[in-house]
């Protein structure tokens, strides 16, 4: 399943858009001036497919229309409920007191038709949204104090459902799901299998630092830390886990090699031999050339009387190093990538230990927080692309540009365009930035253009 157009009308209840996706090249660039909504778009496909419905209750907007392969379309709309006055109770110095309340709902209107036929409807309403923080609250220390207020036990601050469930948003596809099982499907679930189907990962314009909680005293405490820090112990964590599944595959190998060697029946040719030999080494080297393994084979030259030793040596050989190619192929593109910059004296270097790290042209290691804005944001980005998302994505970036070098943003298109290749997955970006893109015209879709306003 793919998506291939997006209509929306009265976006802001001013801007009519007709997006056509570039299924080709798998990149499509928004632009447009500031207030015509490019960084809404990218809000508007990353929660509808992350099933973040609350997003579009407050989202002034007529209609939205998803178009997808195989003539399929999900409209979305939305109805607004007359204000209702419930009584609830609020917590008031420690004490619980009987309020009114006035509420007002907007339900969300999913309807997927195929061929142009209503097929199937869903509808997001105060009731779901209810239940949903219901199913969330097993897990989180929240107890209800009224339709649409919570309260947290351990801090004592009182939280709006549609906050509740931001915070915990990651959790909202299993959490529908949990609930459509255990009301025994009553919800039809033909769209939510939709949404499913396609990946949506949002890398959004601030990067560079990650919050961190922490339980303190029973209450959470917020900081925050350099993203590029915290992508470099990723790494490292990664090869080490690599590694292990490295040992466990060598463990298997060598404990059966003597019985395979006496089974062993067909022999490769030389000249397979040969040229299979040469990209083992090749792969070997490049692990320790990244300090992930340091073992080189040594063989000796091809002969008949061995082939069929050479032949179970060379296949296990392969088998023990495959669990790394996923790993290679990211890495070695991670570091082309980054030392086709140049940055300033300094080049990046892979490393078991350490996960990545920069050294200056003198060897000196250099602390990742010392790296520029711009350099920080290129490695973040790169790095999130290659190692944060899974194939079969779509990858919406907001503002790749920031704090880039002119230069840095000239080469983002064909660096995307590399890792799509490589990842298969596909690119939304918005964009103010000309250099970004180049003399690739063909791929924008310019909301000025696009708009019913001028």
């Amino acid at each position: 399943m793919q998506l291939n157009i997006i209509k929306i009308q009265k976006m802001f209840g001013l801007f009519d858009y007709n997006i056509e996706l570039n299924r080709d090249e798998k990149l499509t660039i928004l632009t447009g001036p500031n207030g015509y909504g490019k960084t809404t778009i990218l809000n508007i496909i990353y929660n509808l497919f992350n099933q973040r419905f609350f997003y579009f209750q407050k989202l002034n907007f007529e209609l939205i229309s998803f178009s997808f392969d195989q003539n399929k379309r999900i409209d979305i709309t939305k109805k607004k409920n007359e204000e209702k006055t419930e009584q609830a109770f609020q917590l008031i110095n420690n004490q619980r007191r009987i309020i009114n309340q006035n509420i007002e709902t907007t339900d969300i209107h999913l309807n997927l038709y195929i061929d142009n036929t209503l097929t199937d409807t869903f509808i997001y309403n105060s009731e779901l949204e209810n239940k949903l923080a219901q199913e969330l609250q097993e897990s989180y220390p929240v107890r209800q104090l009224a339709p649409d207020l919570w309260i947290n036990d351990r801090t004592g601050k009182q939280i709006k459902t549609t906050e509740f469930l931001d915070k915990n948003s990651n959790l909202l596809p299993e959490c529908l799901m949990a609930l459509i099982r255990r009301q025994g499907g009553s919800i039809n679930t033909q769209i939510l299998q939709i949404l499913s189907e396609i990946n949506v990962y949002l890398i959004k314009e601030q990067r560079l630092l990650k919050p961190v909680v922490e339980i303190r005293n029973l209450k959470p405490n917020t900081s925050f830390i350099n993203t590029i820090e915290k992508y470099a112990e990723d790494l490292k964590n990664i090869i080490v886990k690599k590694q292990l599944e490295a040992y466990k595959i060598i463990q298997q190998l060598d404990s059966s090699f003597p019985k395979r060697l006496i089974e062993c029946k067909e022999v490769l040719s030389e000249s397979d031999f040969k040229s299979r030999f040469a990209d083992l080494t090749r792969k070997q080297e490049l692990l320790r050339t990244f300090g992930i393994a340091t073992t080189i084979q040594d063989v000796t030259e091809y002969n008949t009387d061995t082939a069929n030793v050479l032949t179970v040596y060379l296949e296990d050989s392969e088998k023990k190093i495959s669990v790394y190619d996923e790993l290679l192929s990211k890495i070695e593109l991670f570091v082309n990538i980054l030392n086709e910059k140049r940055f300033a004296f300094k080049s990046i270097m892979i490393n078991g230990a350490q996960g990545f790290y920069f050294q200056s042209s003198n060897e000196q290691r250099l602390n990742l927080a010392d790296l520029s804005s711009g350099e920080q944001q290129e490695v973040v980005l790169q790095y999130e692309l290659l190692f944060k998302t899974n194939p079969n994505t779509l990858i919406l970036i907001d503002e790749p540009e920031i704090s880039l070098h002119v230069m840095w943003q000239k080469a983002l298109i064909q660096d995307l365009q590399r890792i799509a290749k490589m990842k298969h997955i596909s690119f939304l970006i918005s964009t103010h930035a000309p250099q970004i893109i180049n003399d690739r015209w063909d791929l924008t879709r310019d909301l000025y253009e696009l708009s019913n306003v001028k």
